[in-house]
């Protein structure tokens, strides 16, 4: 299987790829599966079992992954709403969140060590990357400018720990891995070099790209001879083999659980080939606007964009937010009469479910904004599980398509009077979450992901909508 973690509302989910535009969360499918089968308890069964938390379902071992293929290959003879999604309606995460280790391994490919001027190594070369540094396929890597003027591509083929793991021998080292797949070592050379350890250069936010899944070991039983390939904007700029490793995983396993005990979710990123950025004549370093590119055989293909990041204002919220609902009014304009009401498929909403969610969710959103920034602290959001959030819609669907467009329209300026209300210090204020996934996060993060990137979103369903009902 192809593992991902998906985000709702509420929390995330560990799911697994379908022809790479479906997902099927693995939990409700084996809670179907049990079901047909006429198990009881199938909902607290299925949740010791197979977990929705991925994390969780890396420790479930074998076990875990045994029962998880019964719900998936049971899914796929019986699609439902209830456990297949499609992939463009949600957000793709990386296939394992909150690890306990992320190992990186320097100076182990064989050209890349040749190209920095040194020797091969006797022992793997480490350091570490934490839980900040984790994104997603479908996350920017973002490039802080006023910490690096040198942010360069490292491609890497990666393992994550299938069960715990001390003074295993390199013969039995890939019993203990759960599957592979690939890492952006992003990294600011410059921070890198300010002193003899590299941490401060490797450990920056959103430095470690993954994705675009976890190819599951018994579908990938022999890594040694897989082409790693990295493209900036379509040029080629590194191209190596795992054969070319001078450690290679199993002797990794090997090493690393002889110094410390491997735990399941743990990640290894095995080094990086020639060609990175500051090693060409002329140095070629990450900008913004680029895109970068990774592939490696039989794993899949990694792409993230670069964003400069820089710290947004109150206006500058404002005026995004209302310009994103002006294009979601146009769009929605653009839909013909005929379809608004109709589902492209089951697991689909309709245009008119669009509308009807973002006019709500925008105003719940509103009133949290708030709350969170008259009283700092107070706890937010929803919480919402799924069902919850699915039988809101159905509500909402009941008001009128047109009044519902007006009010959306003349939410513009209750939002643009609020935001701009606030001062900009209001926006690095912290609040915890309802759910503790989320933990405790600035009132740029509301705005960011409930209320920009949330209208986005929908602003490209209503755009699939159209093409696909239109045509």
């Amino acid at each position: 299987m192809k593992l991902v973690t998906y985000y709702t509302d509420a929390e995330n989910r560990i799911a697994a790829m379908h022809e790479e535009s479906k997902i099927i969360d693995l939990n409700e499918a084996y809670k179907a599966y049990l079901e047909y089968k006429g198990e009881y308890f199938p909902d607290e069964v299925a949740d010791a079992r197979v977990p929705s938390d991925s994390l969780a379902y890396y420790y479930g071992g074998d076990e875990t992954h045994r029962e998880a293929k019964k719900g998936y290959e049971f899914a796929l003879n019986r699609p439902s709403e209830f456990y297949t999604l499609q992939a463009n309606d949600v957000k793709i995460g990386p296939p394992v969140l909150n690890p306990n280790k992320v190992i990186c391994v320097g100076h182990n490919y064989r050209e890349h060590i040749l190209e920095m001027g040194r020797d091969l190594p006797t022992h793997p070369v480490l350091f570490a990357k934490f839980n900040n540094a984790i994104l997603g396929p479908e996350d920017n890597i973002p490039y802080y400018s006023n910490l690096t003027e040198k942010l360069d591509y490292e491609a890497e083929f990666t393992f994550v720990v299938g069960k715990q793991a001390k003074n295993v021998p390199k013969e039995e080292a890939l019993e203990y891995v759960a599957g592979y797949t690939i890492v952006n070592d992003v990294t600011s050379r410059d921070m890198q070099k300010r002193t003899l350890q590299w941490l401060q250069g490797k450990s920056v936010d959103g430095s470690a790209p993954m994705g675009p899944w976890l190819v599951t070991s018994d579908e990938l039983q022999d890594t040694t001879n897989l082409d790693v390939v990295l493209h900036v904007n379509g040029e080629e700029r590194q191209r190596s083999n795992t054969k070319n490793l001078v450690f290679d995983v199993a002797k990794l396993v090997e090493f690393l659980s002889e110094i410390m005990t491997l735990e399941p979710g743990d990640v290894i990123c095995t080094g990086t080939p020639g060609g990175v950025g500051v090693a060409m004549d002329p140095p070629q370093f990450l900008k913004d606007g680029d895109k970068v590119t990774i592939s490696v055989d039989q794993v899949g293909t990694l792409e993230n964009n670069v964003k400069e990041v820089h710290k947004e204002n109150v206006k500058e919220y404002a005026n995004k937010i209302n310009s994103l609902l002006d294009e979601f009014v146009e769009t929605v304009r653009q839909a013909d009469d005929g379809i608004i009401d109709v589902k492209p498929s089951e697991e689909e909403w309709s245009i008119l479910e669009v509308v009807n969610h973002v006019n709500e969710a925008n105003q719940y959103w509103l009133t949290e904004l708030k709350r969170v920034t008259e009283v700092p602290g107070t706890e937010w959001g929803r919480g919402l599980t799924d069902s919850e959030r699915l039988r809101a819609v159905e509500e909402a669907t009941m008001n009128n398509f047109e009044e519902t467009l007006k009010s959306i329209q003349s939410f513009r300026a209750n939002i643009r009077r609020e935001i701009v209300a606030l001062d900009d210090e209001h926006l690095d204020e912290e609040s915890p979450h309802r759910n503790p996934k989320f933990g405790t996060k600035p009132v740029s993060f509301l705005l960011d992901h409930f209320m920009v990137e949330h209208i986005e979103k929908h602003i490209a369903q209503v755009k699939r909508n159209m093409e696909k009902l239109q045509k």
